[in-house]
């Protein structure tokens, strides 16, 4: 029917010829394999953790490129200068997706939680103050776990360093996320690309509580220790938290930190780049 009035109408046919370009164009599109997105940042947990996170749990394909102990000649004298080109800003964590370069660590979440549909419009405020808020208790961990702010400046003083740490800014903004979370998540039922964020502090600072041979600071916050938990039962987690990139890599960049969450036998390594299809 359409067809006959197309051929009998040459101005409907101009009319509808656009849209239904447009319709055919996103039906191949959505049936066209495409290049995985690239997920790239040191070869540690840190703020790379959250972002391979994501991809796991909505099962997407990914490249992980970890950059190691070469990172020097790998990122530095290959891979940035090249991807400075279609992003001036360009630095770790980074997000290749076709054309686009994306960087800075919440635009990532931000980014991967709208492509992959764990971010809600309804909870974009409250999402956003979540990873706010994390990354706001990660500077302040950054400061114990390196010495270049001169805050803990050697091995040795980590425990002492770690332990004025929980009991103070960590207990404060661990306060301050109690408070706002709804449960489970941070914003309900369903994790967004805050809790992620979240999740890689509460578990490194309860590594580190065990570590220092204090108590668990989730403990002493029901709802943290509660989000902590349901983000290990997650069912399409269980490949994330049994492959390497969680259990053997460190937490902090092994050339640097004074914590690096692995053994005393824990070598840093080259760089990877490896294709995960969770």
């Amino acid at each position: 029917f359409w067809l006959k009035c197309c051929r009998a109408q040459p101005t409907l046919q101009r009319a509808l010829l656009p849209v239904v370009s447009r319709s055919l164009l996103r039906v191949f599109s959505s049936i066209m394999p495409s290049d995985p997105i690239i997920v790239g940042y040191h070869k540690i947990r840190g703020l790379g953790a959250p972002l391979r996170m994501i991809c796991y749990y909505k099962g997407e394909k990914f490249i992980n490129a970890g950059y190691g102990a070469d990172m020097k000649e790998k990122w530095f004298g290959e891979v940035k200068p090249t991807l400075a080109k279609k992003n001036s800003c360009i630095n770790l964590p980074y997000i290749v997706d076709g054309d686009d370069v994306i960087t800075q660590s919440n635009t990532c979440a931000l980014y991967l939680g709208r492509k992959l549909g764990t971010d809600t419009d309804a909870n974009f405020a409250k999402n956003h103050t979540v990873l706010d808020q994390t990354m706001d208790l990660r500077n302040d961990l950054m400061k114990v776990v390196y010495a270049f702010s001169g805050v803990v400046k050697t091995k040795e003083e980590f425990p002492e360093g770690a332990k004025q740490h929980i009991a103070g800014t960590t207990t404060a903004n661990f306060t301050k996320l109690e408070g706002f979370c709804v449960g489970p998540y941070m914003c309900g039922a369903k994790p967004e690309s805050g809790d992620f964020m979240l999740f890689e502090m509460l578990d490194q600072h309860s590594s580190i509580c065990k570590s220092i041979g204090e108590p668990d600071i989730l403990d002493s916050f029901p709802k943290l220790k509660a989000l902590h938990a349901a983000m290990k039962a997650e069912p399409t987690l269980a490949s994330y938290f049994a492959s390497d990139c969680y259990v053997k890599w460190a937490q902090n960049n092994g050339l640097f930190t004074h914590f690096t969450g692995q053994g005393a036998d824990f070598e840093y390594g080259p760089s990877v780049e490896e294709l995960v299809q969770p």
